[in-house]
């Protein structure tokens, strides 16, 4: 049927293009020359009259009529039927049973379309509709990187029919696109034969679910981190329909339009937990006691007998696997995302990084430890370059050879999860096609070895590198709820090209705004100057910020940052830890200034290695060569590093030693114009071993 679209849609790379917008401006409309959404369904009111009424009762059928991008997953009537059928036979089971069965706040009472709540019209309308346009050409084999209207992200899966042989493509391994790509004025149709139902489950009481996560899930009930991941909604939170100041001082700016705790879960299955132990238990880890012991073996300092205290070995081990944030697979490492026309982005991160640069992150751990990720795509091995990998070792053999199952940990992609041959849920069937990943209040990601968290290994072997972090990524809160990585058009304002969103005080746990009248905000990434993942921070009106800094392991780092000169950048005072840390600097000033030194490489004899080391001596190095200078390579033909362009910069702003979770770096304004600025894209921190070392950093 549309077997060749498909297939052409399984070689496309994914890219994100726009995102969530609840709060349509009714006034923004658009006189359209062919159908809209709305009028596609209305024309077709044979097929779609349910999913039509669903969404009038939603009051949602003036979005689908809106200018702008969208996708719309549609059921059609019988779909709509069916699901409506099978919902309320299984509710009407549950609640037959003891009152001990949960059962849904939106659960479906009656099997007639007329009798729906308005409650749960609003679920299904909103589970499927995306304020970003998706054509198959441009989905991907994981999870779709904008979030649709409930908040909540939509796997998507490609396989083969077992009988048939046709490809196919499933949202949410359940609803199959039968036709795809109906193009109308504003977005995209594609028909599926299910109604999309999203998990109402809590991330722990999904794992719960799957037979062969049981260990560990055992393992979670029994420390009580079952009821530590429970939070979903700040309810108390309200400025998300308020005006916000954009950096420049007018209402062009929103704040974040909610706030919700959502969580990451790196879960191995039952099979894997096997292949695990032997050489410390005899024998694999087969059950929640044996996994116990195999944690008491490595956290030999958490001696707590009580199971929820933290510092009870089998709930430290537990609790490395978690993230205080939901990161779905398609965000772990930025690659392949793409905002705005696809012949024509304003972002496309493809050509924001020099070919084959590896992509990694870092990420904090329920613990308040680092976990590593990265996609290696400077690799000679395929397997390596297509998979994300946790705590990759950075040594060919680990300092303990016990550590070798817990370093390069895959995480495994739920599409490929669903097509393996194991039969993990024990019903006959070798697949897994019950297998939903995304919780109400996170993301499960499969993988396949057990985290370890060991000081020395990493110390030594995982985290001895420069590690670079984006602002971003020092904020958990900004991933959960959308405002990382989103595009201009989800951030609902635009500035210079570029969405705006300003992030109130008390927001995120790890930021402290020390001034009523500043403001700090998050810019969507964009080609404009020269930044790290094309976004960046903007602190304005005399401010004054902490951020707290990512917890490395216990030793001494050059701290440095990361920015660009422009004229309307602030004079800044930074601190660590509330002690002052040199003289204040003047982020206006090009590095091409004598106070700096700057010469382009391809003016020395000696490409930059004299020059190098003259800016160290005055505190400043060039930035890296791993990605691009925007305005350089805006069609990715002719890339040109950052460390070519005079304006990008990195400042040492100290040596010293860190330890714990509680270091904050301060950046004060310290002249006094109300119209400057100052801007922050990323930090490094890098082990001195690593700053002294003869190879060179971040040279290609």
């Amino acid at each position: 049927m549309l077997k060749s679209v498909f297939k052409g849609a399984l070689l496309a790379c994914a890219f994100c293009l726009a995102a969530c917008e609840e709060d349509i401006d009714k006034s923004n409309r658009y006189t359209f020359t062919n159908e809209t959404i709305a009028d596609y369904l209305e024309n077709r009111s044979e097929m779609f009259s349910s999913i039509i009424k669903i969404y009038e009762q939603a009051e949602m059928m003036g979005t689908l009529e809106t200018y702008g991008t969208y996708t719309l997953f549609a059921p059609t009537n019988e779909a709509v039927q069916r699901y409506l059928k099978e919902q309320y036979e299984l509710n009407d089971s549950l609640l037959g049973e003891a009152d001990s069965v949960k059962v849904g706040v939106h659960a479906i009472r009656s099997p007639y379309l007329e009798e729906l709540s308005d409650s749960m019209a609003q679920e299904i309308a909103k589970t499927h509709l995306l304020p970003a346009k998706y054509e198959l050409v441009n989905i991907n084999n994981e999870v779709l990187p904008s979030q649709n209207f409930n908040n909540r992200y939509l796997g998507v899966i490609f396989k083969n029919d077992s009988i048939t042989g046709d490809f196919q493509i499933l949202v949410n391994n359940q609803a199959l696109i039968t036709q795809g790509d109906e193009m109308a004025e504003n977005g995209v149709i594609h028909i599926v034969d299910q109604v999309v139902n999203q998990s109402t489950d809590m991330i722990c009481e999904l794992i719960a679910k799957y037979n062969y996560f049981s260990i560990f899930s055992d393992a979670i009930k029994k420390t009580g981190l079952i009821d530590q991941f429970q939070k979903y909604k700040d309810l108390d939170y309200d400025l998300g329909l308020e005006d916000a100041l954009d950096y420049k001082g007018t209402k062009k700016a929103r704040y974040p339009k909610f706030k919700y705790y959502k969580y990451t879960a790196f879960v191995p299955t039952d099979e894997t937990l096997k292949k695990i132990g032997h050489n410390i238990l005899g024998h694999g880890i087969e059950s929640v006691e044996d996994l116990e012991e195999y944690a008491k073996y490595w956290y030999k300092d958490c001696t707590s007998d009580d199971y929820k205290d933290p510092n009870n070995a089998l709930n430290r081990l537990l609790s490395y696997h978690f993230l205080d944030c939901d990161v779905p697979y398609s965000k772990i490492v930025l690659q392949n995302v793409s905002y705005g026309n696809s012949e024509s982005p304003y972002y496309n991160s493809e050509w924001a990084f020099m070919d084959n640069m590896d992509r990694s992150d870092y990420y904090i751990s329920h613990t308040k430890q680092l976990i590593k990720a990265i996609k290696p795509l400077s690799s000679n091995d395929k397997n390596k370059r297509d998979n994300v990998w946790l705590n990759a070792s950075n040594r060919q053999i680990p300092g303990d050879i016990n550590m070798r199952q817990h370093l390069d940990v895959r995480i495994i992609p739920s599409n490929e999860f669903t097509q393996n041959p194991a039969d993990y849920d024990g019903d006959g069937i070798p697949d897994q096609k019950d297998f939903d990943q995304n919780s109400l209040n996170g993301t499960i990601h499969p993988i396949d070895g057990l985290l370890i968290y060991n000081e020395d290994e990493m110390v030594g072997n995982v985290l001895n590198e420069r590690m670079r972090f984006d602002f971003g990524a020092l904020l958990p809160e900004l991933m959960t709820n959308n405002v990382r990585y989103c595009s201009k058009e989800e951030s609902g304002s635009t500035v210079d090209g570029a969405g705006n969103v300003n992030i109130p005080n008390g927001y995120c746990e790890n930021l402290i705004n020390h001034s009523a009248t500043s403001a700090v905000h998050y810019l969507a990434p964009f080609y404009w100057g020269c930044t790290y993942f094309g976004d960046e921070f903007i602190a304005n009106n005399i401010y004054d910020f902490s951020y707290r800094l990512p917890p490395v392991p216990e030793g001494t780092y050059e701290l440095r940052i990361g920015y660009t000169a422009t004229t309307i950048r602030a004079i800044t005072q930074f601190y660590v830890n509330n002690k002052i840390c040199g003289i204040p600097v003047d982020l206006k000033i090009a590095a091409t200034n004598p106070r700096i030194g700057y010469i382009a490489d391809d003016e020395t004899e000696d490409n930059g290695v004299e020059n190098d080391k003259t800016m160290r001596n005055h505190g400043y190095m060039k930035a890296p060569e791993t990605f691009t200078a925007y305005f350089q390579s805006t069609d990715g033909s002719s890339k040109k590093t950052a460390r070519s362009y005079n304006g990008a910069i990195r400042y040492i702003i100290t040596t010293q030693k860190f330890s714990g979770n509680d270091n904050w770096l301060r950046m004060k304004q310290v002249d006094e114009n109300d119209k400057m600025e100052g801007m922050h894209d990323y930090i490094e921190m890098v082990p001195t071993g690593i700053v002294n070392s003869y190879i060179p950093e971040d040279r290609l």
